[in-house]
């Protein structure tokens, strides 16, 4: 699959429209990698240092290759047939995007990293910035985790991948 590198842009800053204009944002401060104060390990996998450091590119293309570490939550990319379905059961805060990316691993698939493409969040995301019933549903859905990780084992009997 193809992993889109996602930040967050300070509100009331326009959304960067090129990687050169979002390495500027990034440079004064008012673009960051997404999630970088609130969880840091969720999209330590994308490796943001290397995909700042890439020489320049006119165009996109696949920039490298990590394997996929829990609790990533990578945006991507990729075939509408042949990947597996998001499970539903994931609803609302938590565990919903980690499932995805552990149940792609699982199956075998790699995580290539573009370069001259990213995602943008409007906003910086901030402790206490989130809705009432949060940590109710991030409860419910790490209990489903447990469950969803053990039904992975028996769906990919052959693979020596966990999550």
């Amino acid at each position: 699959v193809f992993v889109l590198p996602a930040f967050e842009v300070r509100a009331g800053t326009r959304v960067p429209g090129s990687k050169e204009e979002l390495l500027l944002s990034w440079a004064e401060g008012d673009a960051r990698p997404f999630y970088g104060t609130l969880c840091p390990r969720c999209q330590a996998p994308t490796d943001f240092g290397r995909w700042r450091a890439l020489p320049p590119s006119p165009g996109l293309r696949v920039a490298y290759e990590v394997p996929w570490r829990d609790p990533w939550e990578p945006f991507y990319v990729a075939p509408a047939r042949g990947v597996p379905p998001f499970d539903e059961r994931f609803l609302q805060y938590g565990f919903n995007r980690i499932s995805q990316a552990c149940e792609l691993h699982v199956a075998g698939f790699r995580f290539a990293v573009l370069d001259g493409a990213f995602v943008a969040h409007r906003g910086f995301k901030e402790p206490g910035g989130f809705h009432g019933g949060r940590e109710a549903e991030l409860g419910h859905n790490r209990r489903l985790f447990r469950s969803f990780r053990a039904e992975l084992a028996q769906r990919y009997p052959h693979s020596a991948r966990r999550c």
